[in-house]
């Protein structure tokens, strides 16, 4: 088992924040592994639920199903993959006006080695997506939570 993690600081409340990463219609918006989401996608996700996605990684595709395993809103929910051979792990904390989000990624390299057969380089791949991922994230969840702000002034 092979584990990528990667956090970021995203501005914004806990709850707020956690509420949008785990609303999967926008995993297309910023992961770049993602191609389409199907089954919960409208609000954030929440314990049983299925999520299906459509995945680029490398030059492949892959599909398959999730369901929310573990669920404790606003600090952590875990993912789990049809397979039951890989899983995320979302973790959030509030640090003053920051959300701390770290997300961890457990896979079996052989699994995706029509990706690329080298699992240093397969690692090297979903840690780099992973690190893209959360960088648009946090550009799309703060301009979401700003524009809200913008209209409760308004409104």
């Amino acid at each position: 088992m092979t584990q990528v993690t990667n956090s970021i600081q995203i501005h914004g409340p806990l709850a707020a924040v956690f509420d949008l990463v785990t609303t999967t219609r926008f995993w297309p918006q910023w992961h770049p592994a993602t191609i389409g989401v199907g089954g919960v996608t409208e609000r954030p996700f929440q314990p049983g639920d299925k999520i299906r996605e459509r995945a680029r990684i490398g030059a492949h595709t892959y599909e398959g199903s999730w369901t929310v395993t573990e669920y404790e809103r606003p600090a952590h929910a875990t993912l789990l993959g049809e397979s039951g051979r890989i899983q995320i792990r979302y973790a959030f904390e509030q640090a003053g006006d920051q959300v701390v989000y770290s997300r961890t990624l457990d896979y079996h390299p052989e699994d995706f080695a029509a990706s690329t057969p080298d699992p240093a380089r397969l690692a090297a791949l979903m840690h780099a997506q992973s690190q893209q991922a959360l960088q648009k994230l946090k550009a799309l969840v703060e301009q979401i939570l700003a524009d809200e702000a913008k209209v409760a002034i308004l409104g």
